[in-house]
């Protein structure tokens, strides 16, 4: 049932992060901005005005961040070791803050475990208000007073605690703390707890992966459905003597040892003893199973388990099927004969084949059986054929059916143990896919480069297809010119075999190999000249589409698009060439500049920051990443960096300007959206989502204002400063509270699926005009509370709209296992999502709900003209009343910067 909300004028937090290395660069909404007061154009509203006031508070000093004194600094600090009594108090302390008793059972014990013993006398300042916070402290004896504004608002005695926020970020202190007489506390600072704690999640999320690995029954399982069943394993405590399964009862559990020794009996008689690593009741995860065996602690034993109702959310309902479909999955990817076809053809051969059981010794495939006509997948169990045993997850015959040899097996197939085989005949396979497999093998070869280039990624088979009957195959021998330099060029190229070189005034300047592509812009310009000379190295083999065929094929809208990108990927630009317009904007390293090309009069952003800022907060792997991943970026819905620079003073990012307004403004301007312009800005954010994490990038600020609308009224994402290549998990804090999953707060470690909690904040948003949680809340403390308090409301109206209701609460949902496994291609089969156009959408072809309205910037260009200014004079008169150092203190690592 639904509950009534009211919606509120206020409006949210801004993002945020505490980094690995205890800084990283804030830089938010600048490279679009039209002014440099962060202004918001279009809206008088309340909730804007609320917004745009604490974006320009000024902002905390981040060395004085740094450097600060510790608190409580007058206090004599020790290691005291802590008796049950301290112990019991510090947990019951922490089990009365609504943020902390959410941390497992290990976090809590690491937050015991780090506390030091503070001695502090009367009348002394423990911390400040406004200045940002560093500890958390637990009251053993004492009284301490809270003042706001200088003001007494509360006396806290012995077994209260206080400060906790400082373990989730720097947030400046809301109260002054101070001592009313001598207190004895126990404190411990956010570095402390957050070191530890990641140390725990990561060797525990280490070991429970080995654990899972090692289990034969998941050793089918995708690396996305091992994470989606990690982040569901359930830590139990056992003492000695305590019975863990009884048998001959109906269990649903599967259990692994993480510590201690259980003994396994049978009819009262120990049959052996198990210990770490060992695990116990598989088969309840298939069927309602009786234990054959009671299961008891030998000593203090601790397991991770997982129920079968728990692992059906995750992964399915029918979970022998999906065991057996990752085994056919398995033995495909093998096969090199196989592994080139497309996810929907493999898929269309595993619905054909036909599952076949076999005893030990029986015959599988007899002598005389034709080679080059059957396919046979093992999924479970040995074969004997003529080579030797042959195990689970093998294909026989599949290289067979590409050669097609007209012979015939000469001995038996023979099962060893009990078998399970998959079964389909060649015939079988080319009916149901319209084309002999050597046809379909080279065409999907063919479509995989194609997609390579990103705006054909989303055509459909059918426009690919059309693309593919046009190609001619040319071949070119050693030192053949395929194209001129300076000639008319009015053919694409793609390498299907050998090494190309390309020359430009007789120097070779990169070269080309197998699968590579060039003369894209001689299909795109009219009276296009070769920018460079290609000549072949070796024997070289290339399919050739022609202009007029390959424009019959792309439409309009697709050129559009093709000619942006190849304008943004002129990496030949020079910094001389770039013209000074106006400042955009300014973060607390970078300021943006509006910039343009001065012949070809187009517009880019320039970031610039200053070189000492990097050295005197040492973050150089910051910059770095940034760089990395935005060169990685090549996507018509995410910002695009073309060029980075450097000088004695300054690193430059040279980005895709975004002439637009964001989409906080665009929200706000069509207050609640229909649901079929939901659909598109929402899935619009999934395949920027999607084509991140398949390159391992987590964006970790998701929220409207680092989306900004285009002119042509489609998202675009912009802002990477929180940005991450993940591989395994995360423990940092990074975003902003409204849209932050609960298991970022918390540090407990996440992965792509706390993208996913922020999407679904966004999609609620979208359809109902306000946040799921903390609408009228700008504390973080109060926001992450009503994130934990977990009441998820829909107005009662609107409990009709089935499919986006099940949607949110999906991507809502606090396992983050249970968000669509964490994979954003299960997010596209959505039944919300049931008829969306995703291939007019990645084209830009699909009409945008909201177009902006925007004035020209041609007068500030010719202005920018008569001006006149160089960049660097522009930049050094917009910096002269920064105070910071020029010369850096502190001696930066030698050639770390070579990339720039």
């Amino acid at each position: 049932m639904g509950c009534s909300c009211v919606k509120s004028d206020m409006g949210r937090t801004s993002g945020y992060i505490v980094p690995e290395n205890q800084f990283l660069e804030i830089n938010k909404k600048i490279f679009s901005k039209e002014s440099t007061d962060f202004h918001y154009p279009g809206t008088n509203d309340k909730r804007s005005t609320a917004f745009k006031q604490r974006h320009q508070k000024p902002i905390i000093d981040l060395r004085r961040m740094l450097y600060a004194n510790s608190e409580a600094s007058s206090a004599i600090v020790n290691d005291k070791e802590k008796t049950k009594e301290d112990i019991k108090l510090i947990l019951d302390v922490i089990n009365k803050h609504s943020i902390l008793q959410n941390l497992d059972e290990d976090s809590q014990m690491v937050l015991v475990k780090n506390m030091r013993f503070y001695e502090i006398g009367p009348r002394e300042c423990i911390f400040e208000q406004g200045q940002p916070g560093f500890c958390f402290y637990v009251l053993s004896s004492g009284r301490v007073e809270l003042r706001v504004d200088n003001e007494r608002k509360d006396i806290l005695k012995s077994g209260s605690g206080f400060g906790e926020l400082a373990l989730l970020d720097d947030r400046p202190r809301s109260a002054t703390v101070r001592t009313i007489e001598s207190c004895c506390l126990w404190g411990v600072s956010r570095e402390t707890f957050k070191d530890a704690v990641k140390k725990i999640m990561a060797l525990n999320y280490e070991e429970n992966k080995n654990f899972i690995e090692s289990v034969p029954i998941f050793k089918t399982f995708t690396n996305s459905q091992k994470d989606a069943l990690l982040s569901s394993l359930v830590t139990q405590r056992f003492s000695i003597g305590e019975r863990i399964v009884k048998q001959g009862d109906t269990g649903d559990l599967f259990y692994i040892i993480k510590d201690g020794l259980v003994s396994c009996t049978e009819n009262d008689r120990e049959i052996r003893q198990m210990g770490k690593g060992e695990y116990f009741g598989e088969l309840a995860l298939l069927n309602d199973f009786k234990r054959t065996a009671t299961i008891t602690a030998v000593g203090d034993v601790k397991l991770v388990s997982i129920g079968r109702k728990a692992l059906i959310e995750v992964l399915g309902n029918n979970l022998e099927q999906i065991w057996y479909r990752n085994a056919l999955r398995i033995s495909v990817e093998k096969s090199s004969a196989l592994k080139i076809l497309s996810i929907d053809q493999k898929e269309l051969i595993f619905n054909l084949m036909k599952v076949t059981s076999y005893k030990a010794g029986e015959l599988v495939i007899p002598r005389g059986t034709p080679k080059g006509r059957n396919l046979w997948i093992t999924t479970k169990g040995l074969i004997r054929g003529p080579l030797g045993t042959i195990e689970a997850y093998s294909c026989i015959g599949d290289e067979e059916l590409l050669a097609d040899p007209y012979e015939n097996y000469s001995v038996d197939f023979i099962s060893e143990s009990d078998l399970i085989v998959a079964h389909i005949t060649k015939e079988e396979i080319e009916k149901s896919m319209e084309g002999t497999l050597i046809e379909i093998q080279a065409m999907n070869e063919i479509i995989e480069i194609l997609k390579s280039v990103q705006l054909l990624k989303e055509l459909s088979i059918e426009r690919f297809k059309l693309l593919i009957s046009v190609l001619r195959e040319v071949h070119y021998t050693d030192n053949q010119i395929i194209v001129e330099q300076n000639s008319l060029g009015d053919s694409f190229f793609i390498v299907k075999s050998g090494k190309v070189h390309v020359q430009k005034d007789g120097v070779n300047i990169r070269n080309i190999t197998k699968h590579d592509y060039f003369g894209e812009r001689s299909v795109l310009f009219n009276d296009f000249k070769r920018s460079a000379t290609v000549v072949a190295n070796g024997e070289v083999d290339c399919w050739i589409v022609e202009k007029k065929d390959f424009l019959n094929i792309i439409d309009e809208g697709i050129k559009v698009q093709l000619l942006k990108r190849i304008e943004l990927q002129d990496d030949m630009i020079t910094f001389d060439e770039i013209l000074p317009i106006k400042t955009l904007g300014r973060g607390n390293f970078g300021t943006v500049y509006l910039t343009a090309h001065k012949r070809k009069k187009a517009f880019y952003a320039l970031k610039s920051v200053l070189k000492a800022k990097v050295y005197e907060y040492e973050t150089y792997q910051n910059i770095l990443l940034e760089r990395n991943i935005l060169l990685q970026l090549d996507h018509n819905m995410i910002v695009k960096l073309v060029k980075t620079f450097k000088d004695d003073s300054r690193f430059y990012f040279l980005m895709e300007y975004v002439h637009g307004q964001d989409l906080f403004d665009v929200l706000l301007a069509l207050n609640i959206l229909s649901e079929n312009d939901a659909k598109f800005y929402a899935g619009c954010l999934v395949l920027m989502l999607q084509y991140l994490h398949e390159r391992d990038i987590i964006y970790r600020d998701l929220k409207p204002e680092n989306v900004m609308i285009d002119e042509e009224g489609y998202p675009k994402l912009i802002d990477f400063g929180a940005a991450k290549v993940l591989h395994g998990r995360s423990y940092t804090t990074v975003g902003t509270p409204h849209y932050m999953a609960p298991e970022v707060f918390l540090g407990a470690g996440y992965s792509m699926q706390a993208d996913l909690w922020s999407l679904g904040v966004m999609i609620y948003e979208f359809l109902y005009g306000k946040l799921p949680f903390g609408e009228n809340l700008d504390d973080p403390h109060e926001i992450y509370e009503k994130i934990l308090e977990y009441r998820l409301c829909f107005p009662r109206d609107l409990d009709s709209a089935a499919y986006s209701k099940n949607l949110i609460q999906q991507l809502l949902n606090k396992n983050p296992a249970l968000r669509m496994g964490g994979v954003t291609s299960k997010l596209k089969e959505h039944k919300w999502f049931l008829g969306l156009p995703w291939e007019r959408i990645i084209t830009k072809q699909q009409r945008a709900p909201h177009i902006p309205k925007l004035r020209s910037l041609s007068s500030e260009l010719a202005n920018a003209k008569k001006r006149n200014k160089t960049m660097q004079e522009f930049i050094a008169f917009e910096e002269q009343n920064e105070n910071f150092p020029r010369s850096p203190e502190n001696e930066p690592p030698g050639g770390w910067d070579m990339e720039f």
